[in-house]
């Protein structure tokens, strides 16, 4: 039975770290505006998904990383100029058409699976005592 209430403490906890943790990315998408950045490095090649492929991005003589899919490196070319959303002071730069809301909401769904883990174990431990 205390496995309800410590798996409902892990899943809480881990949900609520990366809901804060992504709360940065949504700086990016809500304040951020688009700004041309330009392509310095691509991945030799995008081909295979088990390999995160990160490209690198240059926008006032800072560079940006940033993984992309796998048909980016057939789309795009070293020297590109391409839209990205960009806050300044922030190292993290987003695709314009990205957005991180739907991982707020799995998180929100962990969230209140994790706490009804715990109330389940304490309404179980409550019965099995009277």
């Amino acid at each position: 039975m205390k496995i309800y209430f410590w798996g409902g403490i892990i899943i809480a906890l881990g949900c609520i770290v990366s809901i804060l943790l992504n709360y940065r990315q949504f700086q990016v998408e809500r304040d951020g505006i688009i700004v041309k950045m330009q392509i310095s490095k691509l991945p030799n090649s995008c081909i295979g998904t088990k390999v995160k492929h990160i490209a690198v991005f240059k926008y006032r003589d800072n560079e940006y990383f940033k993984q992309v899919g796998m048909t980016f490196c057939d789309q795009h070319y070293v020297g590109e100029y391409i839209d990205m959303k960009y806050l300044a002071g922030v190292s993290f730069i987003m695709f314009p058409s990205e957005s991180v809301i739907p991982a707020f909401y799995l998180l929100s769904v962990g969230l209140i699976s994790g706490i009804g883990c715990i109330v389940y174990y304490f309404l179980k431990k409550n019965n099995s005592i009277k």
